[in-house]
């Protein structure tokens, strides 16, 4: 059962990524046409504004899409890890909750 879930998850990651993916390449496509000042091909028209609006902001955290490996551990340089040590292999709600 556990195995089970950790594999959906980790095909429904892995299908964020593809997705991440081609949204990185039509933003590359756009910036680069912009950069040219070339008009912006009519299959990418539809979300051409707000892909122009990404390009703008800026972000940097989206620039380049992550891999799904690394986000586990992407907040641990904010803030310690939270360890929840107990004696019971399946600790129980009221268990779990006097720890936090």
């Amino acid at each position: 059962r556990w195995n089970t879930r950790l594999r959906q998850e980790y095909l429904y990651r892995k299908s964020l990524k593809g997705k991440e993916c081609q949204h990185y390449e039509k933003r590359c496509r756009i910036q680069e046409v912009l950069g040219k000042g070339k008009p912006i091909p009519t299959k990418l028209r539809n979300e051409g504004l707000a892909l122009r609006r990404e390009i703008d902001l800026g972000d940097q955290d989206r620039a380049v899409p992550r891999s799904i490996i690394d986000d586990k551990y992407a907040g641990a340089t904010l803030r310690e890890p939270m360890i929840l040590l107990t004696t019971s292999r399946n600790p129980g709600a009221p268990l779990t909750q006097f720890f936090k």
